[in-house]
């Protein structure tokens, strides 16, 4: 699916940071081509070059 980012937010990881074995997440608002929107945990390595306006192409959102 091909989504047009709206927002995109780094979470918080408190004063701990981020665990050793994860990658930095972001969440990402998101509209499809029917105009729906929805929040998305997509991983720093996917939003490399990405901004607001941008394309976001996801084949399955379990794979993110």
């Amino acid at each position: 699916m091909k989504y047009t980012i709206l927002k995109i937010f780094e979470e918080d990881y408190g004063c701990e940071g981020i665990p050793e074995d994860e990658e930095l997440m972001y969440s990402v608002l998101v509209r499809d081509t029917n105009g729906n929107e929805k929040w998305l945990r997509v991983p720093d390595s996917r939003l490399t070059g990405l901004n607001t306006g941008d394309s976001l192409e996801v084949k399955d959102e379990r794979d993110i």
